[in-house]
């Protein structure tokens, strides 16, 4: 896999690992996080390995560069809600 990839299932663990308390002593503020959601432009870099086991990669899009003819990008919308019973 391309060094700037990380493995999806990396994305998805960093992305719900947010602690759903945020709280700033200093200004005596906290924020609670119920439920967010994702959508963005991804470059995937997609792998077989010699075992046949498929490895996806992914990255948010690395150029932006005006052209006549722009880069395919997938879109990936990630949705987490905290429910009853969950922490």
């Amino acid at each position: 896999m391309d060094e700037a990839f990380i493995p999806f299932h990396q994305l998805v663990e960093n992305m719900t690992s947010i602690e759903g308390e945020m709280y700033d002593e200093k200004m005596g503020v906290r924020s609670y996080i119920f439920e967010f959601e994702i959508d963005t432009p991804v470059e995937l870099d997609i792998l077989t390995d010699e075992d046949g086991i498929v490895q996806i990669g992914t990255v948010p899009p690395l150029y932006r560069v005006e052209t006549s003819f722009r880069p395919s990008y997938h879109r990936i919308k990630f949705n987490a809600e905290i429910t009853a019973g969950s922490k």
